[in-house]
């Protein structure tokens, strides 16, 4: 009988050499079984230490063999079916080997979930024929299951949603792997479209529906309502501290459906892309060739054919009939415009002077307790027409537009109101020969912190006595 190791020992040796395990809750997931053959445990083990010295490769076929995991605990169960071996593992050190490796999580499915969720129904029902004392030894056992129940449905699903938050990655991944490789497409696109649909239908709307608080179910509640009537028993009866504990994990499973929801829209735009992808390249493929067909018929010797005769592929395709009907774009009308780079150009200049005098631009006052509105509005206003009376100015059509584009953003504490304001004072006089005159046409000005203000839009005419000048000059246009 070869040396043995101990629980501890032999768990440690399991996690110093992880890949040994992995691989084998890899095969145990793709075969859907919940047992290890002992010929794929020696296997794994012999490929694992090939490149390792004798003494410690003998170490870990002794820490591996199927007596040492037995004895130690770690295999509940051998069993013997034709002379084969089957090991069956403890189920909390296969999950614990899951949490390492997070290739190795197990999607939610409806089926796993519904088991959780009939095990919180029978604890319920429990509960209502339950003493709630604490020298009951039934009760208190109830309390423990509840709470382990809870526990891990809580660690399964963060285990899920670290998982489906890893899937845009892969996604991308995925994607970047058919475009390198074009002429395996059509292969890959099934395998892709299998693949997503499996992963959307068996396991992420399944997850969404079973932490949706409005879902409706034919046989009892949902998980929160089941969860919200357990805890009302325990508050009623006074335990309120398994109560509270309750209600903290079903924060915690609420705030849950959140990320999962997010995961969910990600795999649903990126399976109707990719479903309208597929439409776009079957209709070009096909009409390629299509096309093909017809070069190849001008490459005979016959002379006769040196064009392509489509007419057939034109009229069957609805795309292109009337094709030469259709407007073509044109230019803009600015292309070869001096008198449109003329304004560009002067408008440039007049932001970089305003640029120039940015220390010297005045701070409009901020109402407060010592003041009244009114007052405070006449201060600010006064003080943005001093601005705007020292400005350099272009003739405009719009003269609001303008201005509202070189106050926004550069005047401290500058409103919309404040410049309709001075443009009120603006209009009883003349500005350099010319006169502000309101139009009787409406405009619409979006501000910095998303409102919008309707105005009439106001410009400049020539004034036949000027009576008042800015400083700057305005030209014509």
């Amino acid at each position: 009988m070869g040396k043995r190791f101990s629980t501890l020992e032999t768990t440690r040796i399991l996690f110093e050499h992880p890949g040994v395990m992995f691989s084998l809750i890899q095969h145990m997931d793709r075969a859907g079984e919940r047992f290890v053959r002992e010929s794929d445990l020696t296997h794994a083990v012999v490929e694992y230490t090939d490149s390792m010295k004798a003494r410690e490769r003998l170490r870990l076929i002794r820490a591996f063999s199927s007596d040492n995991l037995f004895q130690s605990t770690l295999v509940v169960d051998i069993d013997n079916v034709e002379g084969e071996k089957r090991l069956v593992f403890q189920e909390p050190l296969i999950g614990l080997l899951r949490a390492c490796n997070a290739s190795l999580y197990q999607e939610l499915t409806d089926a796993r979930l519904r088991t959780r969720l009939v095990g919180l129904w029978d604890s319920q029902a429990r509960l209502l024929v339950s003493s709630f004392h604490r020298a009951d030894p039934d009760f208190v056992e109830l309390i423990d299951d509840l709470n382990e129940q809870v526990s891990q449905l809580i660690g399964l699903l963060r285990q899920n949603i670290d998982r489906m938050q890893r899937i845009s990655s892969d996604l991308a991944a995925v994607s970047a792997k058919a475009s390198r490789s074009p002429e395996q497409f059509a292969q890959f696109r099934q395998t892709l479209l299998q693949q997503i649909v499996h992963l959307y239908e068996r396991h992420l709307k399944p997850t969404l529906a079973f932490l949706n608080p409005d879902t409706c179910l034919e046989d009892g509640d949902n998980l929160l309502a089941t969860l919200e009537s357990i805890k009302s028993l325990l508050d009623r009866n006074g335990w309120e501290a398994a109560a509270n504990q309750l209600f903290r994990a079903a924060l915690s499973l609420n705030a849950m459906h959140r990320p999962i929801e997010v995961v969910a829209r990600e795999v649903d735009n990126f399976l109707r892309k990719t479903r309208q992808g597929m439409l776009q390249y079957n209709a070009m493929a096909h009409h390629f060739e299509r096309l093909q067909a017809l070069h190849r018929e001008t490459q005979t010797q016959d002379l006769r054919k040196t064009r392509l005769s489509a007419q057939d592929f034109i009229q069957d395709s609805g795309f292109m009939s009337g094709l030469k009907g259709h407007s073509r774009p044109k230019p803009y009308a600015f292309g070869e415009s001096v008198s449109y780079f003329q304004v560009l150009f002067s408008e440039i200049e007049l932001r970089l002077s305003d640029l120039q005098r940015a220390a010297q631009a005045p701070e409009l006052p901020q109402l407060s307790a010592s003041s009244t509105p009114a007052l405070t509005d006449i201060r600010r206003i006064e003080k943005l027409f001093q601005w705007i009376d020292t400005l350099e100015l272009r003739s405009s059509s719009d003269l609001v537009r303008e201005l509202h584009g070189r106050l926004e953003g550069f005047i401290e504490g500058y409103s919309f109101a404040d410049l309709l304001g001075a443009l009120n004072r603006l209009s009883n006089g003349s500005i350099n020969g010319r006169r502000v005159v309101t139009v009787n046409r409406f405009r619409t000005l979006s501000h910095e912190n998303g409102q919008k203000f309707v105005y009439r839009r106001r410009q400049l005419e020539a004034a036949q006595e000027p009576s008042h000048q800015l400083n700057g000059a305005l030209s014509g246009e």
